[in-house]
Parts: structure tokens; sequence; C-alpha cells
């Protein structure tokens, strides 16, 4: 059974490359706002099994356009298979209300167009659920995931689905909602560590593919 990486932002190919030797065969590659969406896009055509993420990264919100919107719209239009992130909202950064409003921005798109989301939030859950609350038939992967159990029962609400890169968390997550990501460059650097990490954690590669086929599967 083929692995996966649930959660990673641009690397070189051959890194990918390297990840496909060993058995790891779908990458979900975030951009982190417009200035990287060309090249997510450019790797997701050379490269096979390479699901391209278009968004604005809430620690990038100051470098958008005024037609970033337009020009998100645009892309994913052309590009099916793309999904929408990484997108979120982080309470260590400044300027919540700009952070909220470009998060509700890029919900509303993925809403429209029945795209997936990839989330980051930190220390900003209760703005994240009120904003949630409103785009309830959106599919989410909450991505690094680190959360409570109270937590996870309420972002269940919200179709989610949990990408992790350790253990402490599995207890509280559904089994059926379960994927991993190494988060490469950072994280765990490189996606060829997914078989590793996979076999850390004590899961089924099955069973895993079986979650990936599922948060794929439309709505």
């Amino acid at each position: 059974m083929p692995y996966f990486d649930a959660h990673l932002h641009l690397v070189p190919d051959d890194v990918i490359l390297r990840a496909v030797a060993k058995n790891v065969r779908t990458f979900f590659v975030n951009a982190t706002g417009p200035k990287d969406w060309g090249g997510v896009l450019a790797q997701s055509n050379r490269l096979l099994g390479v699901y391209p993420c278009l968004g604005v990264h809430p620690w990038f919100i100051d470098d958008i356009t005024p037609l970033w919107e337009n020009d998100l719209k645009k892309l994913l239009k052309e590009n099916p298979i793309a999904m929408v992130g990484e997108i979120g909202l982080d309470g260590t950064r400044p300027d919540m209300e700009k952070q909220m409003d470009i998060f509700f921005r890029q919900l509303k798109i993925a809403d429209e167009m029945g795209r997936a989301v990839h989330i980051h939030c930190v220390k900003a859950w209760p703005q994240m659920l009120e904003i949630l609350g409103q785009f309830k038939g959106v599919k989410i992967l909450m991505h690094r995931f680190s959360g409570d159990e109270v937590l996870v029962q309420k972002l269940r609400f919200f179709n989610a689905y949990f990408s992790v890169l350790n253990a402490h968390v599995l207890s509280v997550i559904p089994d059926n909602r379960v994927l991993v990501e190494t988060d490469a460059p950072d994280g765990l650097k490189t996606p060829e560590n997914i078989p590793d990490l996979v076999d850390q954690l004590r899961l089924q590669p099955d069973y895993l593919w079986q979650n990936l086929e599922l948060f794929l599967d439309g709505r």
C-alpha cells in the first residue's frame, strides 16, 4: 500500500522523487501566498502525485496584491485538483482582524468552488470556530494538529480531518480522520521520512490510504 504526505511546502523535485522511491505517492504541496502559487502549480504539472494547494498563510497577509482573490479563483478554476491552502489564523501574529477577513474570503472561495482547505491555527480557536461555523459544507484538513478531545469534537461538526506528525494527539482523533504529514521543509524535513513516521505512530498504511481517499472524495 502506498504512503502520502498530507502537508508540505515547496521542496526541490529530487526530494519528492526520493520519497517516491520509498513508496510515498501523494503529496499535498501548500503555498503560503501569491509569490509561490506559480511554483506549486509548476511542480504539480511536472510530477505525478503532487496536489497543489493555493492560499494565503496568516504569516504572509501583507504580501497580497489587490487582485489576489481574482487571481486565486482563476487559478483554482484552471486547476480542478487544486485545493485551498495553507490558510488560517495565528494568535501569535499581529492584525487578527485582517487575518480573519482574509481567512473568511478564502473559505468563501473554497465553498463556492467545492474545494477542500488546509488550515493553520495557533492560539486563535474561538475566532477560527466562529468563522468555520459559516462554512459547514467545506471539507477541512487541520494541519499539524495538536489540540485536545474537546476541540476535536467541535471540529468534527465541520467535516474535519487531522494531519499529524507526532503521537501525542492520536488518542483523541477518530481513526477514520487521521492523516500524516511532514510539514517539509520544516517538521520532519523531508517526505521520504513518511514510512518511518507511520511505523513510529503504529498506524496502518492501508487504513491511512483509505482516509486519504475519503478526504479526496468530493465533499
